[in-house]
């Protein structure tokens, strides 16, 4: 018996990495076959989300980057409130907690999109795996076997199913 999945997951260019890669590098630490295409010709460079929650950390620690990203990010700074008399006072945007088993993370992190992207394209490359940029999905068919996909890339435009 062969179980074939069909998901249809929202990856568009504002969301590529939180969704798409996530779902790449699972797939491929699971040795499913998969095509990841994005239709931009390059990577998104700019950053809609910069803070990484405690638990997208447990996540990205299960993925094998969490040390990647900490390393190119960091705790919010502190923020400052300004008085009328000038004087100011600062505070952590989030109370320090020890970490416990059950919540091993407690303060969010901040790195920009991009990087975080790029780290999470490198552990997809370690798993044998790339986006392929510049490639769109223009339609597929279906039946009950198999589901056929039309892409258009730079090479103009193919015809894909899986191999069983």
């Amino acid at each position: 018996m062969t179980l074939r999945i069909s998901i249809k997951a929202p990856c568009s260019s504002r969301n590529f990495s939180l969704i798409c890669v996530t779902l790449a590098i699972e797939l491929a630490r699971r040795g499913v076959s998969f095509r990841l295409i994005e239709k931009l010709n390059d990577p998104f460079r700019g950053s809609h989300g910069k803070g990484i929650q405690p638990r997208t950390q447990e996540v990205f620690e299960d993925l094998g980057i969490l040390d990647r990203i900490v390393a190119l990010g960091g705790v919010y700074p502190r923020q400052r409130e300004y008085r009328v008399d000038g004087s100011f006072a600062e505070s952590d945007v989030v109370p320090h907690e020890e970490p416990t088993a059950a919540e091993p993370y407690h303060l969010a992190l901040m790195a920009p999109q991009f990087l975080t992207e790029g780290v999470m394209r490198e552990r997809l490359l370690e798993l044998g795996h790339r986006p392929e940029f510049g490639c769109e999905l223009i339609g597929f068919e279906q039946d009950e076997t198999v589901v056929t996909a039309r892409l258009r890339g730079p090479y103009g435009e193919e015809t894909t199913t899986p191999t069983p």
